[in-house]
Formats: structure tokens, C-alpha cells, sequence
């Protein structure tokens, strides 16, 4: 367990840095095309006059509240910022701003996107917004001034300063009840383009990302631990105990998803591989047994034999006088050591009925497919050992199905199979041939197959045939 931690830890850190690396270029191009095109949509709307209609709309408010914004016939400053303060607010709405339905982008931007002045006609600034700590509102001079003091119209001034940024600045003249100038209204629009705002304005959107990351690097981490490396860990304990050869231990993942799929054809594997080792074993000591008797049968017991007849030549040349006596004794046990000798053979004999069901049952259906030239599917699930009886009666069973499939079905594939659920075996013959012609109840082999197959504990016989379906036999019984 130690010696993988390491590598499946690797994993995790692998995945979870894979899944940073992709997120922050997604987020950051994700972010950059909605504020890009947020963007351009609001400036399409300043370009189209948004900006300046707003700035005509507030002078003539002012111009309306001029009377209540005097203190003794002169301009009072706290006033004047006041209804400043409040106008650029309603212009930096979300809602109903200076662009409808696309003014947030400006809060989105900046912090501050707008600042305004309030000017004198003597080019005395009367209010003003405060400033903000990134740039300085940058006021009309006075050559801009007398070139505004003519027209009454909206007066677009160059722009000044970074032109990274997005700047418009406009003068609208102010007026009395009386129609008289007395003064400008300026505003500076200056909002930075969407890639300037996420790589050098932005701190504490960036932050954010930085901290989403993290928070999502760790989360995936804590998945794959949970979930993923959890599950790749259990085969990786099972496929050491399979390489050790115990079987015994099973993944047991009953998910449904493709890890689980994996782990259950592994368990199937590792199932065969019990088996075939245990059949190979079995198979390994009856050969060496057949070995030993073989080398017993023509050497020990033809000697034995040999020695029987040299015994009895001398006890004939002896005659019944004492030595001949003894040659008859010896020549006894010559005998039982003979008698012996071939009982020990006999039982060295290998049998198939010491090898395992499954093998037995998969040797007898690879043979009939080999003399019928028919294919032959082979499925078994992990069987409990089962009485010779039943276990002589299945395969019989077995037998005769295989042997009605070759004279009767014509098929070209059997499939044979053993399932247990709970506490009940399956065995399922299943041919994709033409089917029973006639009454199959009438023959004495299916009637003999039912027969066995009743005598079993809990036994239970089906036959279903059709034309088209094949033939499929049943032999369903408790193993306890």
C-alpha cells in the first residue's frame, strides 16, 4: 500500500493541474469575449450620440434648477457639486443610463468611468466631480473655451491623455431663465477596453479568478481522491494479489460507469485464471501419476513378474523337499507384491472425475465442438463444489443436448453456460439452429434429460425450441 501512494498522489496532482490549466485560459477568454463585446456595444451606442444627448438632457436640467442652485444671485458651490454628484450617478445606472440596458459595462470597467465640471464664463471652475486615483479629469483650456463660446451646440473636444482608453469629452452650454450664457457643462467619459481592464486595471476580479481556481483545483483533487483513484487503487491491491496468485480477493465494483465496467470483466478474468491455474495444477499431478505408474508398470511390476516366474522354475527343479518349500512362500508374496503393485496402478490411473466440474464440463463441450465443426461459446460464474452425483447427472445432461444439437439443430454456434444466483445453479444449452421438427416430449433422450434433471435438489427442466430461435435446455437446482 505504501510503496503506490506516491503514484496514485501523482495522479491526482496531475489532474487537478490539468484541470487549472485549462480553466484559467477558459475563464480569462470567456471573460474577455462577453466584456468585449459588452464593450463594443456601449461604445457603438456613445459613437451613435448617447453620450451627448445625455449631456444636452443635463444641461437643461440645469438650467431648469439654476434658480435653486443660487445663494444671493451667486452660484453656490455645495449646491452645484450636489446636482453634479447626483447627474453622474443617474448617468453610471445599470439601467437607464447614460446607454440603456448597456450601462453597466461602465461599473464593469471602472470604477470611476465619468467625471464633470460645472465652468464659469470666466473659465472658473465652479464644481466638479472628485477625482479619481487612477486619472485626473482633464478640464477644457482656455483656447478650447473660445472655441466652444460660439455655437450653443455640443461641443466635442479632442481627447487627452492614455489612448488605451476609450475618452470623450464634451462641452454644453449653460443658461439662464433669461437665455443668458452663464457657463459650461463638462464631462469626460474614459473607460478602458476589456483586455486593459482584466491584465492592468483589474486587482480584485483577477483575485477572484485566482481564488476560484484554487478552490476548483482542489475540489477536483478531492474527487479523484474520492472517487476515481479510490477505485483505480482497489484493482491495483487486487491485480498484486492475482500476480501473488490469490484469487480470492475481487475488486466487487458495482458501478455503472466504465470504471465499473473494467472492474467486473477483471473479476471475470481473474475468475478464469483460478480455474485454468487450478485445472493446470490438477492436470500437472495426474500427468506426473500416470508418469510414476507408467515407470512402475514396465519396470517393477514386469520385474516382480519376472521374479514370479524364475521362483516358480526353481521350486519345479527343487521339487517339494524344504527348499522348495520356501520357493512357495517366496512366490506368495511374489504374487501379493504383484496384486499390490497393480491396485496402487489402478488407482494412479488418472480419471476426469478428479478434475474440476467447470473443467470437466468445458473439456466435454470443446470436444463436440471440434467433432461437430461448430462454434462454441463458454460462460461460468464461481460454482461451489457440487456432489459427484450431480455433478455426474449434469454432465450427462450435457451430453445428450450437445449430441441432439449434432443430429437434429444443424446449428453453428452452442452456447454453454453455468450461472448461480444466490443459492441456485443454471446450466443453459443454447443452440442457434433449426429447432424441433416434431413433439420433443415423445424422445427418450429429452425424456431422460428431464428425468435427471427432476432427481436433482430443487431440480427444475425447460426445453424451449423454435424454428427460427433455436434450441435452448434448462436444468435449473439448489446447491444446498
Amino acid at each position: 500500500m505504501t510503496l503506490h501512494r506516491p503514484r496514485l498522489r501523482g495522479l491526482v496532482s496531475k489532474l487537478a493541474l490539468f484541470y487549472l490549466l485549462l480553466s484559467l485560459p477558459t475563464l480569462i477568454v470567456v471573460e474577455s469575449v462577453i466584456l468585449t463585446y459588452e464593450f463594443q456595444r456601449f461604445v457603438s451606442g456613445v459613437e451613435r450620440g448617447s453620450l451627448e444627448r445625455a449631456v444636452v438632457r443635463g444641461a437643461g436640467n440645469f438650467d431648469a434648477h439654476w434658480s435653486g442652485l443660487l445663494d444671493q444671485q451667486a452660484p453656490n458651490p455645495a449646491a452645484l457639486k450636489l446636482w453634479l454628484d447626483a447627474w453622474i450617478l443617474r448617468l453610471q445606472q445599470p439601467r437607464g443610463g447614460l446607454t440603456p440596458d448597456e450601462s453597466y459595462i461602465l461599473l464593469e470597467l471602472s470604477e470611476v468611468p465619468m467625471a464633470a465640471a460645472i465652468i464659469g464664463t470666466d473659465g472658473a471652475v465652479l464644481a466638479r466631480t472628485e477625482d479619481n486615483a487612477r486619472w485626473t479629469l482633464d478640464l477644457p483650456t482656455a483656447a478650447e473655451l473660445r472655441d466652444a463660446a460660439a455655437p450653443d451646440a455640443p461641443f466635442h473636444l479632442p481627447p487627452v491623455g492614455d489612448s488605451d482608453y476609450k475618452i470623450q469629452r464634451i462641452l454644453v452650454a449653460l443658461h439662464d431663465a433669461a437665455g443668458t450664457r452663464n457657463g459650461w457643462l463638462f464631462v469626460e467619459l474614459r473607460v478602458p477596453p476589456a483586455w486593459r481592464h482584466l491584465l492592468v486595471d483589474s486587482s480584485f476580479e483577477s483575485a477572484t479568478v485566482f481564488a476560484f481556481l484554487i478552490v476548483f483545483g482542489l475540489a477536483s483533487s478531492l474527487f479523484l481522491a474520492a472517487w476515481v483513484t479510490r477505485r483505480l487503487n482497489r484493482i491495483e491491491r487486487a491485480a498484486i494479489a492475482w500476480s501473488r496468485g490469490d484469487f480470492s480477493n475481487r475488486i466487487n465494483d458495482h458501478s455503472s460507469d466504465e470504471i465499473g465496467g473494467l472492474s467486473r470483466k477483471l473479476d471475470g478474468m481473474a475468475f478464469d485464471l483460478k480455474c485454468l491455474v487450478r485445472s493446470r495444477a490438477q492436470l500437472a499431478a495426474l500427468a506426473e501419476r500416470q508418469r510414476l505408474a507408467r515407470d512402475l508398470h514396465d519396470t517393477v511390476k514386469q520385474k516382480a513378474f519376472a521374479l514370479n516366474l524364475q521362483l516358480a522354475t526353481a521350486r519345479r527343479t527343487l521339487g517339494a523337499g524344504a527348499g522348495g518349500e520356501r520357493l512357495e512362500l517366496a512366490q506368495r508374496l511374489t504374487q501379493q507384491i504383484q496384486q499390490e503393485l497393480g491396485q496402487i496402478l489402478d488407482e494412479m490411473h488418472a480419471s476426469d472425475a478428479e478434475l474440476p466440474f467447470a473443467e470437466r464440463l468445458r473439456m466435454r463441450a470443446s470436444d463436440w465442438s471440434h467433432t461437430s465443426g461448430a462454434s462454441l461459446g463458454f460462460n461460468i460464474d464461481d460454482v461451489p463444489p457440487l456432489a459427484a452425483a450431480v455433478e455426474d447427472s449434469l454432465l450427462r445432461i450435457a451430453d445428450e443436448a450437445l449430441s441432439n444439437v449434432l443430429r437434429h439443430s444443424g446449428a453453428s454456434h452452442v452456447d454453454v453456460s453455468l450461472r448461480r444466483t444466490a443459492e441456485r445453479v443454471s446450466l443453459v444449452i443454447a443452440d442457434n439452429g433449426k429447432g424441433a421438427s416434431a413433439d420433443p416430449g415423445q424422445g427418450m433422450g429429452l425424456r431422460n434429460m428431464r428425468e435427471r434433471a427432476e432427481a436433482l435438489p430443487g431440480g427444475r427442466f425447460e426445453f424451449d425450441s423454435t424454428a427460427e430461435g433455436g434450441t435452448r435446455v434448462t436444468v435449473g437446482f439448489q446447491t444446498r
